[in-house]
């Protein structure tokens, strides 16, 4: 195993990573104005700058907790906030957004779980964002194409389910000091 450098919080990494919360503001106001096709280059954008900030940060060598927080923020900013001004703007139903609210907030929760058991903040290597990545992105096609908005979102937020019951089962069988697996 390799050292780890923190590093200093200003780095290439974390300002690739930034961006992604820089645009919040604008997939919200393409959203609200029905600007579609604007929010969803934005999230392609952004699910491309979220696989490329670790390679970003390896490459540096500037990895460290701050871009792992900064990486999860932007992550639940972006995805969660398109699903929830999706629904605000009548695209999609607020009850599946709820649905996704909610099994974030468990995963936050198994979060600070990990962390209590296991002594130490980490990438947990979960498939949480990608599937409200996901999610996000097959309802802004959805409304773009203008059909099955509803259905995507509804079989997005069951699969979401799963993943998190999946993860509970992880951090609650990791011992102390164990590495996590990649799955």
């Amino acid at each position: 195993m390799g050292t780890v450098s923190y590093g200093k919080i200003i780095n290439p990494a974390n300002a690739a990573t930034s961006t992604r919360i820089l645009v919040l503001p604008v997939v919200v106001w393409a959203m609200a104005t029905h600007r579609v096709v604007l929010a969803l280059v934005l999230l392609i954008y952004s699910g491309i700058v979220d696989l490329v900030d670790g390679s970003i940060a390896r490459y540096f060598k500037c990895a460290g907790p701050f871009g792992e927080m900064l990486d999860a923020i932007s992550d639940a900013g972006l995805f969660l906030v398109t699903l929830v001004t999706a629904a605000a703007t009548g695209y999609v139903d607020v009850l599946p957004v709820a649905v996704f609210l909610g099994v974030g907030v468990l995963n936050a929760l198994g979060r600070v779980i990990h962390i209590r058991r296991v002594g130490r903040v980490t990438n947990f290597r979960s498939y949480m964002s990608e599937a409200v990545g996901g999610a996000t992105f097959f309802v802004l096609v959805g409304v773009l194409l203008d059909f099955y908005a509803e259905t995507i979102i509804w079989w997005m937020a069951l699969f979401t389910i799963v993943v998190v019951l999946h993860d509970y089962v992880r951090i609650l069988t990791m011992k102390p000091g164990e590495e996590v697996p990649h799955v």
